[in-house]
């Protein structure tokens, strides 16, 4: 071997790096707009002024609000209120049916749009068709240009008469500018509820010990042309294992819907001592429930302490005006009080039965379940670099919902899908080397 054999070329090499504890998968979950629940300015009457009509998509507002893309607005309507001269007063009012149900939305929102000048002042009513009564809302905008306005329809700054109650069929918004310069309306929008206003949510898995999944490239094989990739049938199966979670898991799943119900009948254990109590002339053994739940038909498991019966049976005489006799392997409920055979007086009994409690909650239903994609990224490592992978369009196709005795990890399966102009997502060679 000769000297200069030693100085052979070598190629520096890198090793992908592996996945950090620390590392965090972010799934954005973004719900699409209710179209049922948007409505326009087309069919709108105006007095002391003049309106125009656009469905022109190019007058339409760009992206205002998250989540409400230009395509999903309405068209303009141009307003043009009369100029005051000498010796006329003029009061120019909008006036604008909204055909829909209005009782779901009385305790909710109501969204519009307007274009105008920094400071400009508007009042908006909310009313039924043929009366007076009303909400009113005084509105300054706050940005030249277009200006998302969002009003509590329960909480108006001026009640007209008796006030706006929802009727089941449509309702009027008027528009009252109190300048006479031009602006524009587009877009108005109703939310039964606040929840319903949430169109972005966001939850990271972190501890993170497996982020596999590669793209299915499938080829054609036509025998008239020459082998080649199929892009229609192009698909990113992808899951990722994960043992913590940043945020609420019921914001993450599609079968998952915020309520605004907050209440919520929880079971609960307690130990009572029986009293002996008298019921419509008969002597029995009550137990007083002070905090038992007052619903419908509460289930109650009851099992004396004295070990003669395991748990007693529910005899169905709940709340009614009877002389029994009951047997001694059974109870029966009235109100708060349970009710056992007269024996049992001054024995102790545990007894499991549901107490309200406050919590968050969510539905578990399909209602929604196409109304919603996700948008998901996480920094990976190759060598000493840090890459971002940006996944535009995420359908996750599998829930958490499993519980061990033991720490575990949760793994979520998702599918990669293309946008409207064939994109997946974008991977990014972050420029923080080290």
């Amino acid at each position: 071997m000769s000297y200069l054999d030693k100085c052979r070329p070598n190629f520096k090499s890198r090793a992908f790096g592996k996945v950090s504890t620390d590392s965090v998968a972010w799934f954005t979950k973004l719900r699409n707009p209710k179209q049922c629940n948007i409505f326009g300015f087309r069919n709108s009457e105006v007095t002391d002024g003049s309106i125009l009509f656009s469905k022109l998509f190019s007058d339409r507002p760009d992206e205002v609000i998250c989540g409400l893309q230009k395509c999903d607005m309405t068209g303009t309507l141009f307003v043009t209120p009369e100029t005051p001269t000498e010796g006329k007063e003029v009061s120019t009012l909008l006036t604008t049916e909204v055909d829909k149900n209005s009782e779901p939305f009385q305790y909710g929102y109501l969204r519009v749009l307007v274009n105008g000048k920094k400071g400009e002042k508007y009042d908006i009513t909310v009313k039924n068709k043929g009366n007076e009564n009303g909400n009113k809302f005084n509105v300054t905008l706050n940005d030249e240009g277009w200006n998302a306005i969002v009003l509590e329809l329960f909480n108006p700054d001026e009640v007209v008469g008796t006030g706006w109650i929802g009727e089941p069929v449509g309702f009027l918004v008027t528009v009252e500018p109190k300048q006479d310069t031009k602006f524009m309306l587009s877009t108005l929008e109703l939310f039964e509820n606040a929840y319903d206003m949430v169109k972005d949510q966001t939850v990271g898995f972190t501890c993170v010990t497996d982020f596999s999944g590669d793209p299915a490239l499938t080829i054609t094989e036509d025998t008239c042309s020459i082998p080649s990739y199929d892009d229609t049938a192009t698909t990113i199966e992808r899951s990722i294992t994960a043992s913590k979670m940043i945020g609420e898991l019921g914001d993450f799943g599609g079968l998952y819907k915020r309520i605004d119900k907050s209440q919520f009948p929880v079971k609960r254990n307690g130990k009572f001592k029986a009293a002996a109590k008298t019921l419509n002339g008969v002597s029995y053994a009550a137990i007083e429930i002070p905090d038992l739940a007052a619903i419908q038909c509460p289930h109650l498991v009851v099992q004396p302490q004295n070990c003669e019966y395991e748990i007693l049976q529910h005899m169905q005489v709940d709340g009614a005006a009877s002389k029994v006799t009951i047997p001694e392997d059974m109870y029966f409920l009235d109100g708060e009080t349970v009710y056992v055979k007269a024996t049992y007086v001054d024995e102790e009994f545990v007894i499991s039965y549901p107490k309200m409690e406050n919590g968050t909650a969510w539905e578990i239903t399909t209602k929604e379940l196409n109304e919603a994609r996700y948008y998901m990224e996480i920094t990976t490592p190759i060598g000493k670099d840090e890459y971002l992978l940006q996944a535009d369009n995420v359908f996750a196709t599998g829930l958490p919902l499993t519980w061990t005795n033991a720490a575990g990890t949760i793994t979520i399966p998702y599918s990669m899908v293309k946008d409207d102009d064939g994109k997946f997502g974008t991977l990014v060679k972050l420029d923080n080397s080290k």
